[in-house]
């Protein structure tokens, strides 16, 4: 099916922002491995955390679901009791976070995953894992998922991390380090991309009681056995959920209100607040009633601007939907690893608004794809077929740069908005944007990329 969308003359409203994925994956990874019972408060609730909740019963722990928060009995000292196989679907991070935790217990797991994670790149992790003394093998012999973990424990050590592919990999080791026989020291070479994910791990880490020091570069980490900490976390708004909401408000002139945003984050995805200001949308928090309101004056968004998006990936689609409508330019630069996601994004959101007729150039350095520019309008004729690529993020940005056009377009990959934000058609919804589910058409060959 394909979901056939409405625009709209204006757009305005108060909507609830989702509540972090990141930030409950990370707490529900730390009450699986800490002695105790630890509650999650405002958690998130959506596919990939459920599949995060699903890995971590695998490994042992006792999680239920309360109308409010999640409460988790987790394993603590005891090895992890990891299931025979571990299903990832398609979380990256719940594949490569628990590849590493297997990797401390003594017998077989295989870990795997769906066809889109499956063509993702694993190669580093496994090779610093097995640095680290475990022994771990691909079924399909291309260092991809699925894996078979042969069970031989960490025994600690040094490994080596790139850190221009994913900060997942950091995160995963970092995981598990402290589950090590010995201390455990990663070096990450090249640039480090992503830092603000590596420090929400860090910070959890260290309200947990993990033993862990990182280099003011954050190319150089040092873990040592330690013991994980039952503890409540309360989980704060997604920024990267949030910037949808966030750009439909600033392509029309008016007010829009976003609840359950409490305005201090550790989020990379945050940066598309001074962004919007930047643009001239005018941003304001109130924290006694943990609110965001967005005025937009007729006349933002005219100029030329630049973004650098090294620590914020997962907005660049949403920064090209944006763009989109900028009377001038916006250049994206740093948007690199974007290439290892789902989809390869830039390259995506390019082929597609280029397919609505707006004016967007695919930027290289040093051969890679880094970011793009381009050149807005005040709109397009739409009543074309958008793909989603596969992913879920392509899918959100292309519905919100469509509201802009004069007619109606239709996406394919709608259902997938269930993998982070599950509610995302009812938000729009409560601003008078109209969605129906139409039949099938042949859908442009890149959804196959």
């Amino acid at each position: 099916m394909l979901l056939k969308v409405d625009p709209v003359d204006s757009f305005s409203g108060t909507f609830r922002v989702p509540s972090s994925k990141p930030e409950t994956q990370r707490a529900i990874l730390v009450g699986t491995l800490a002695d105790g019972t630890t509650r999650v408060f405002n958690d998130l609730r959506c596919d990939e955390t459920e599949t995060m909740k699903n890995a971590c019963r695998a490994i042992g722990a006792k999680i239920t679901e309360h109308d409010d928060f999640l409460e988790i009995e987790g394993i603590g000292q005891s090895s992890p009791r990891i299931g025979r196989v571990i299903q990832s679907r398609g979380s990256g991070l719940v594949f490569r976070v628990v590849t590493a935790l297997a990797s401390a217990q003594p017998s077989p797991v295989v870990v795997t995953g769906d066809a889109t994670l499956r063509n993702r790149v694993m190669e580093p992790l496994l090779q610093a894992l097995r640095e680290l003394g475990a022994d771990i093998e691909s079924i399909v012999g291309k260092d991809q998922a699925p894996v078979v973990n042969w069970g031989h424990r960490l025994k600690g050590g040094t490994c080596r991390l790139p850190g221009d592919i994913s900060s997942q990999f950091i995160t995963a080791i970092l995981f598990a380090a402290p589950l090590a026989e010995g201390p455990v020291e990663i070096e990450v070479t090249g640039e480090v991309f992503s830092k603000s994910y590596i420090r929400q791990t860090l910070a959890s880490l260290t309200e947990a009681g993990i033993k862990v020091s990182a280099s003011e570069d954050m190319r150089h980490y040092q873990v040592e056995p330690s013991a994980y900490q039952a503890q409540d976390f309360t989980t704060r708004e997604d920024y990267t959920s949030a910037s949808y909401l966030l750009a439909a408000a600033a392509l029309f002139p008016g007010r829009t209100v976003l609840t359950n945003v409490y305005g201090d984050s550790m989020q990379g995805e945050f940066a598309i607040v001074p962004i919007l200001e930047q643009l001239g949308v005018s941003v304001t928090f109130d924290r006694a009633t943990s609110t965001l309101t967005v005025d937009n004056p007729p006349g933002s968004m005219r100029g030329d601007f630049a973004v650098d998006v090294r620590d914020c990936p997962n907005i660049v689609p949403t920064l090209a939907a944006l763009g989109a409508y900028v009377q001038g330019s916006l250049r994206v630069t740093g948007g690199r690893l974007t290439r290892f996601h789902k989809a390869s994004r830039i390259e995506a959101m390019a082929s597609e608004l280029t397919r609505a007729g707006v004016d967007i150039e695919v930027l290289y350095e040093d051969g890679v794809c880094d970011g793009f520019v381009v050149r807005g309008a005040q709109t397009y004729p739409g009543g074309v077929t958008l793909s989603s690529w596969g992913d879920h993020r392509i899918f959100m940005s292309l519905f919100v740069a469509g509201l802009r056009m004069q007619s109606a377009n239709r996406f394919s990959g709608f259902e997938d908005v269930r993998l982070s934000f599950p509610t995302f058609l009812e938000e729009f919804a409560k601003a008078g944007v109209l969605t129906t589910a139409v039949e099938e058409e042949n859908v442009p060959a890149e959804a196959a990329a």
